[in-house]
């Protein structure tokens, strides 16, 4: 994916929703790895879990705006993350 891909940058969710569009998967099944704000919202707006990565944002920024927020991507466990995924298919949408 690259900027030409989409026609909406962030905070739109194209983005998102056309990656896993050609990865054949429900968006509520995507886990959005992010460091931005704007990009944490075009997550939220596509439906996906959201992980707020502060490399850019200190947690307490990225915390109201993600599900998850971590340090490093080597905090949070498959299982964790097979959990939320699977709380938002079952509800079809992430709160």
């Amino acid at each position: 994916m690259t900027a030409e891909d989409v026609t909406q940058g962030k905070p739109a969710p194209e983005v998102f929703l056309t990656v896993a569009a050609r990865l054949g998967a429900r968006p509520e099944r995507c886990v959005v790895f992010e460091d931005a704000l704007a990009g944490l919202e075009a997550a939220r707006r596509a439906g996906m879990v959201r992980v707020g990565v502060a490399t850019t944002h200190p947690p307490e920024t990225l915390a109201p705006h993600a599900d998850f927020v971590v340090r490093r991507l080597d905090e949070l466990s498959v299982a964790q993350l097979a959990a939320a995924v699977a709380v938002a298919a079952r509800a079809g949408k992430i709160v």
